[in-house]
């Protein structure tokens, strides 16, 4: 979803009540967020979806604005719990969990745009965003 800022953020699906109560409309740049970090996304309101809930596809893309704290590239396994479904078997124990959903400031993205001025000079491509370019050193 592209926002104000040009970027493609991965989608979050807000029900329509809950972006009111938090003062989210579509397109909007917001925190997806709990105590393992911080994942920007796009809202995408709908009414499509349960009240009080937060639907964000898992995987995505990284592109880490402070690595293992924040990133903006919609990879929402970076919140995820780290249990396993097993001890013989890799793979992940997750069908929920608990995060926040706010509205990000024009305050806080230009500190994360001062604080972070190598994040956001990374090469990306215009149609999807980070690419491999954005990362090769050469």
């Amino acid at each position: 979803l592209r926002c104000g800022d040009g970027y493609q953020y991965e989608p979050v699906w807000l029900h329509t009540s809950e972006a009111e109560k938090r003062g989210i409309r579509h397109g909007d740049i917001v925190k997806v967020y709990n105590e393992r970090g911080v994942v920007l996304a796009g809202a995408y309101v709908t009414e499509r979806l349960m009240h009080s809930c937060a639907y964000m596809d898992h995987g995505a893309r990284l592109d880490p604005i402070d690595v293992g704290r924040i990133d903006r590239g919609g990879a929402i396994n970076t919140i995820t719990p780290h249990a396993n479904i097993s001890k013989n078997a890799t793979g992940m124990a997750v069908s929920s969990f608990l995060v926040e959903v706010e509205k990000v400031t024009d305050e806080e993205m230009a500190s994360l745009r001062r604080d972070y001025p190598e994040a956001f000079a990374r090469k990306l491509d215009e149609a999807t965003g980070v690419c491999l370019d954005g990362w090769l050193i050469q």
